[in-house]
């Protein structure tokens, strides 16, 4: 059995859920467990079923306490049944690890395994899997048809919970988004921007765009509104965050121009960073 423990919001479980799909097809008795999500107070909760009308085989709440619960008397049921060596935390933030995708014997998987290698063999399933069915309320279509008339831009700006994230907070600032947009401006024709932020204030006070469409409505349950929006555009500028990751990778259009920041997370080492697809750019 292969067990994929699902965790954190939904960009979060859009890339575990390609390592489940991925391991699914390799191993078909591979489960995920969304336990986690039964006293989670961040986000949305488990949302991969209600935005994109995605199925998982999901464990037991014995089956999650037995690999993940550090009580003595899981502990000891783990050794009586040959478990000990199950878990699997992933070992470093963004990393590809091949092992992941061939180890046959029976595992727990721990981590966020955000990086497109492990299911660019199956782009094609997890676009279709990745598919927004809902209806868009009237505002929302309105912007949509706009996006769809226009060489259209969007321009992830995420504040709120980063502010005081010492990992992800503090590294998309103006010059970041400044570079960004002289860069469409210089390559594109007539470009477009459309800005879905939860900072509308510090997007006015920062940014100055003449053909600019600022988005901040969609939140809540409605949060996803804005990758479904985001994805829909032409082209993309997004932010660390693997939210706007998603939407950009979304995006069906072949010539797309997609800009991320070079630095993703605060951290020394050199080796974290996001793993973009080779033709995205990064500044």
């Amino acid at each position: 059995m292969k067990i994929i423990r699902f965790l954190g919001g939904l960009g979060n479980q859009m890339f575990q859920y390609t390592l489940y799909k991925s391991l699914q097809n390799k191993f078909p008795n591979t489960k995920a467990d969304l336990q986690g999500y039964n006293d989670y107070p961040l986000h949305n909760g488990f949302e991969l079923d209600k935005i994109f009308d995605l199925k998982v085989n999901t464990v037991s709440p014995f089956t999650s306490n037995l690999y993940y619960n550090k009580k003595w008397i899981y502990r000891k049921l783990r050794r009586l049944l040959g478990l000990k060596n199950a878990y699997t935390e992933e070992k470093t933030l963004f990393s590809f690890d091949e092992s992941i995708l061939n180890n046959p014997k029976t595992a727990y998987y721990w981590g966020y395994w955000q990086n497109f290698k492990y299911f660019e063999n199956i782009a094609s399933e997890v676009k279709n899997d990745f598919k927004f069915t809902s209806p868009l309320s009237k505002e929302n279509q309105e912007i949509l048809d706009q996006i769809k008339l226009k060489n259209s831009v969007s321009i992830h700006i995420r504040r709120g919970d980063y502010l005081k994230d010492p990992l992800l907070g503090g590294l998309c600032g103006p010059e970041y988004y400044k570079q960004a947009i002289s860069h469409i401006q210089a390559n594109l024709t007539s470009p477009s921007f459309f800005i879905f932020s939860d900072d509308i204030q510090w997007c006015t006070e920062n940014l100055t765009l003449d053909d600019c469409t600022l988005i901040s409505w969609n939140k809540g349950s409605a949060s996803y509104i804005d990758m479904q929006l985001m994805s829909a555009c032409k082209h993309n500028i997004i932010a660390n965050s693997s939210f706007s990751w998603w939407a950009a990778w979304l995006n069906s259009n072949p010539n797309k121009t997609v800009i991320g920041p070079k630095k993703w997370v605060n951290h020394d080492d050199p080796n974290v960073y996001m793993s973009f697809p080779q033709t995205w750019i990064s500044l």
